[in-house]
């Protein structure tokens, strides 16, 4: 079963990702019903699939999250944060569990101590309400009401149990069997299948779904026949109904049974309820009142008694005087869309289909050559035109092949509300999330590269960037801070903003703070912008906070965010204002599969610089570079930039020729910007990114290896590292 418990696996994580969505989506709606529904599909479908396995803690622990959601929809349970707590407390073992299964193939030890302690936690604390039938729920079911004589007959009178169970569209694929689940019922005495839409030609009827409603009577009690429908609580309504004793035929003249019938109808439509309720009486009431007539010989247009059948009064004129003219025809339904079609593909074969890309590409362009030397025959001619075709090709075929690995960006923005919540719990912060951008794509090793960097961010702006809420109230402000996340696209790269409306960073303290851990000395920290000041949180080992937690405080983490995104090519960007909050910007490369660099010559040596990191490249005469003790600097764009040699920083022997100008390539890096000085620069060139393997591995400064167009390998530089 290995093919299976590996498609478990996969599931069971995208299962516990909607699960923790949807019950986040409770949590502030108590009364979303779609939410309740979509949490308890969760659990069914959890339970389902571990039952297949031998993981029984696994399955008791999700069957109690399913009861204890059956009783929160059938509101005998209140959600609570408590039992919110309870139910993430459940997800999060789940999750831990399909990480051993996945590393393991078997859950840990103490699986089935740790689901009889959750389970006995989800059961505690039970808030109930009066779960009673009372008169108004025979209201629910008005097509009892509307029962023929026959149906009358035969299901008897007194109290009834009444079942309205609408199946899912696609319950054939999901193990339900409709028919099957009312063999269950006890005492069934009556069972009507009905459309739920006007079934279309035999032709395009789709045999697996299922467009009907099943309606039925039982003479047991609502306790007895609820167990049947266990599996769907959330397609089934079942409630109790009393049934009057029917009239003898004597005991009324013809008509008067008739008369009264369609009476009853018309009082049904005045009923209280909402809409949903309101618009299943008057299709009931339709149905009977056509029947009736029908039984009268005033058989009527099925449209003009729906038309009547609005309200009471409506009605009655109807059955005085008739219709006052014909009904418009309903436009027919429109056909609903197919559902999209997902194919998932392990991650290797993208990367050997990146791989296969980029040797297309070297290959590609060592015709270049070729072409060149053909000269300017007719064999040329069809030399360049072949070339062409086939970079046009080429070209598609990497674009094509970068679109399957892009990834939405809601990948590393779906954990953060519950990252939001539990935190701001702890905190005692009231905290609006606002999530933007969601549906940006990256590469997917964009989202690996970003995933630490965000949570990072989000934690810090939470624990120190907005406020307690008597603070903010103090000030002004609105009880709830606003963390603001925000992606979009950016100049061939994706761009994601963190910021919050709380107290933002104080330039002061950050000299003060650095004065005493000694990263600055009195006067150069006196001397720093505000804006240098700032910028200062991303030094390593700095850090404001008073005491350290497990949240932050240690001084790792916004050099941890750093550091990550410029070893993936990217740059962070920071912006304060105190008093009013804190925005930070994360620019990285669309992918790292195909990375733009600029091509760089020092010793004889060609090597690779990353576009992004480059902020021009100029020709600077020896004169204007100015030398103190071993260090160099020049002024550029009207700043101090200190100098460094590309040969020195790479061990090499330095340059005896006698130049009268250095070729300089200005890196921003996230310090501020570095002049390197190279022998030469080149061409700037798409490569496909290779990271050093074997032995090569642990050596520090170099990216990875990358081939050209024309073939020559080069080595891609990591100016963070080397600097």
């Amino acid at each position: 079963m290995s093919e299976l418990f590996d498609q478990f696996v996969v599931e069971v994580q995208e299962l516990l990702e909607t699960a923790g969505a949807a019950l986040l989506a409770l949590e502030r709606d108590p009364a979303d019903r779609a939410s309740v529904d979509e949490l308890f599909r969760a659990f069914h479908t959890l339970k389902g699939a571990s039952a297949l396995f031998d993981m029984a803690p696994f399955t008791l622990l999700v069957h109690a999250g399913e009861d204890t959601l059956s009783l929160l929809r059938d509101g005998r349970r209140a959600m609570t944060p408590e039992l919110a707590d309870r139910l993430f407390r459940a997800l999060d073992q789940c999750a831990r569990w399909v990480a051993a299964l996945e590393e393991a193939g078997a859950l840990p030890a103490d699986a089935a101590a740790a689901a009889e302690t959750l389970v006995r936690g989800m059961a505690g604390g039970e808030t109930t309400t009066d779960a009673a039938a009372s008169a108004g729920e025979a209201d629910a079911f008005p097509w009892v009401a509307a029962l023929t004589d026959t149906e009358r007959a035969a299901v008897g009178e007194g109290a009834l149990t009444a079942i309205d169970y609408t199946p899912d569209p696609e319950c054939f694929f999901t193990g339900d069997d409709p028919l099957a689940l009312f063999r269950r019922v006890p005492d069934l005495r009556l069972l009507r299948v009905e459309p739920t839409e006007p079934l279309p030609p035999l032709a395009e009827m789709d045999p697996y779904r299922c467009l009907l409603r099943f309606r039925a009577l039982s003479g047991a009690g609502v306790e007895a026949v609820t167990p049947a429908f266990r599996s769907v609580p959330d397609q089934v309504r079942i409630g109790s109904v009393a049934l009057a004793p029917m009239l003898a035929p004597s005991a009324a003249p013809p008509g008067s049974l008739a008369a009264a019938m369609l009476d009853e109808q018309a009082r049904i439509l005045d009923l209280p309820g909402n809409a949903a309720e309101r618009d299943s009486r008057r299709a009931a009431a339709a149905r009977a009142v056509a029947a009736i007539l029908t039984a009268l010989g005033r058989a009527t247009e099925r449209a003009a008694v729906e038309a009547a059948c609005t309200d009471a009064h409506t009605l009655r004129r109807f059955l005085a005087d008739g219709p006052a003219e014909k009904p418009a025809v309903a436009e027919p339904r429109p056909a609903t869309a197919a559902p999209r079609r997902v194919l998932r593909v392990e991650p290797e074969r993208m990367d050997a289909l990146m791989a296969l890309v980029g040797e297309l590409s070297v290959v590609k362009g060592q015709l270049g050559p070729l072409v060149r030397r053909a000269g300017d025959g007719e064999m040329a001619r069809d030399l360049k035109s072949f070339e062409a075709r086939l970079d046009g090709l080429v070209g598609d075929l990497r674009h094509a092949a970068l679109r399957l690995r892009l990834l939405p960006l809601a990948r590393v923005f779906d954990p953060l509300p519950r990252l939001v919540r539990d935190t701001a719990r702890r905190l005692d912060k009231t905290v609006e999330l606002v999530l933007e951008g969601a549906e940006t794509e990256a590469d997917k090793d964009i989202l690996d590269v970003l995933g630490e960097p965000l949570l990072h961010l989000v934690r810090n702006a939470l624990d120190h960037g907005i406020e307690a809420p008597e603070r903010r109230a103090a000030t002004g402000k609105p009880p709830a801070g606003t963390l603001r996340v925000r992606a979009f696209q950016d100049k061939g790269g994706v761009v994601v903003e963190v910021s919050d409306d709380g107290a933002g960073i104080d330039p002061a303290a950050m000299r003060r703070a650095a004065v005493a851990k000694g990263l600055l000395e009195p006067d150069a920290a006196a001397a720093l912008s505000d804006d240098d000041a700032v910028r200062l949180v991303f030094a390593p080992g700095f850090s404001t906070a008073d005491s350290v937690s497990d949240l932050s405080g240690r001084g790792v983490g916004m050099d941890a965010v750093r550091a990550a995104v410029e070893r993936a090519g990217g740059r962070v960007e920071i912006a304060s204002t105190p008093g009013s909050g804190t925005r930070v910007r994360l620019s990285l490369p669309l992918t790292l599969s195909i990375t733009r660099v600029v091509v760089v010559e020092a010793a004889g040596s060609l090597y690779g610089i990353p576009v992004a990191l480059v902020g021009g490249v100029q020709r600077v005469p020896r004169a204007e570079i100015r030398g103190v003790k071993r260090a160099e600097s020049v002024v550029l764009r009207d700043r101090v930039v200190p100098l460094v040699r590309l040969r020195r920083l790479l061990g090499q022997p330095g340059d005896e020729r006698v130049r009268e100008a250095d070729c300089v390539v200005l890196a921003e890096l996230g310090d501020g910007p570095v002049a390197v000085a190279v022998d030469d620069v080149g061409e700037r060139a798409d490569v496909v990114l290779r990271p050093m393997t074997g032995v090569l591995r642990s050596l520090s400064g170099y990216a990875g290896t990358a081939v050209l167009g024309d073939g020559r390998l080069i080595l891609v530089l990591d100016l963070r590292e080397l600097l």
